[in-house]
């Protein structure tokens, strides 16, 4: 009868058909059954004599509700265990891209982005008062707003977001407000590609353009100039030079129209992040393509350019010296337009248009 009874109120409690005050009375009864059960198997081991068992029945509640009580350690483990894991992964990454000061990871991807940014899209600058870094678990995103300058002030032309984890950079997502002038290309064309003058077009335009405005415009030379004689060239004109695009490979003749690597002019506010006590335009350049070349995946993941071959561009201009072809200038639509008429400018692209800020 007590075994029926018992196997009753197994079945109840297993289906969970008992109230709480009965369900938490049979566990009491269950856990005394445990006991019993170990005092049973020590005393049985000094006494071979001793023939008690526990029935089928009463065994599988005490492995039904063991059971209970193993699950339930394991899930409170599992919680504690991710609190506590969870906590030091970030606090790890917080050092990982932290510890270092300037040498820090997150400090070298900033300056890379930065350096990156100003050497390969002219007239395009990171502002780095606004920047935003944001540390997750084992990785970073940082946003970099982008500006550029055309006239006197500096505008907001949009923003890149860059995702890192460890140190592998992805490919950045890059937010521009004008579209068209976003996916403007051909910036400048190289001399051995040029057979004739192509400033007709810049020159119709200017005309167009009201006098109290201010432009950017993208000059093209009709050879190479170290950046010296170029801003003594137009020294008489009221223009102000932000960006140069500078020769650093030879042969350029089948692809005149190649994207460019530069630098800052002397006008450009960003000109100031690279300028260094008692050094020329050529070793700067050169101090900023060999930074890159440090960190030449996050370079070219940031320019999204696989033909940098920046190793052999700074070959090419500690050999040849820095030689600016093109160049980009801002202001008074009327200057430029006079400006346009100097022989030395062989071909010339309008970029975007202000009102008078000069």
């Amino acid at each position: 009868m007590m075994n029926e009874e018992f196997k009753k109120r197994f079945y109840q409690y297993k289906n969970g058909e008992m109230s709480d005050r009965e369900m938490a009375a049979f566990e009491e009864e269950l856990e005394k059954l445990e006991v019993y059960q170990e005092l049973i198997e020590s005393e049985m081991q000094d006494d071979r004599e001793w023939d008690v068992g526990i029935s089928p029945e009463k065994q599988k509640a005490i492995l039904s509700y063991g059971k209970r009580k193993s699950y339930l350690r394991i899930s409170v483990l599992a919680v504690i265990s991710t609190l506590m894991i969870l906590p030091l992964c970030t606090l790890g990454s917080y050092l990982y891209y932290g510890l270092g000061g300037k040498e820090s990871t997150g400090n070298q991807l900033m300056e890379t982005a930065a350096v990156t940014v100003a050497t390969t899209m002219p007239n395009v600058l990171v502002d780095t008062s606004g920047l935003k870094s944001q540390v997750k678990l084992f990785g970073m995103n940082t946003e970099f707003p982008l500006q550029k300058q055309i006239g006197t002030k500096t505008k907001s032309v949009g923003g890149e977001r860059i995702e890192m984890f460890l140190d592998t950079v992805k490919s950045p997502a890059v937010n521009y407000y004008d579209l068209d002038a976003a996916q403007a290309k051909h910036y400048f064309a190289h001399p051995s590609g040029l057979k004739e003058r192509t400033i007709d077009k810049a020159g119709q335009t200017l005309k167009k353009l009201p006098e109290g405005s201010v432009a950017e415009v993208y000059l093209s030379y009709d050879r190479a100039y170290p950046s010296s004689q170029v801003y003594s060239t137009f020294k008489k004109y009221d223009v102000k030079f932000l960006w140069n695009a500078v020769e650093t490979e030879k042969n350029l003749k089948d692809s005149p129209y190649a994207e460019p690597l530069g630098f800052p002019g002397k006008d450009s506010k960003m000109v100031s992040s690279f300028e260094t006590q008692g050094q020329t335009d050529r070793e700067q350049f050169i101090n900023a393509l060999e930074f890159m070349s440090r960190h030449k995946k996050w370079a070219h993941a940031i320019s999204k350019r696989k033909d940098m071959n920046l190793g052999s561009r700074i070959d090419y201009v500690e050999h040849h010296g820095m030689n600016v072809y093109g160049s980009v200038v801002t202001g008074p639509t009327k200057e430029i337009e006079r400006l346009l008429k100097n022989k030395t400018v062989k071909a010339a692209n309008i970029g975007e248009v202000e009102l008078w800020n000069w």
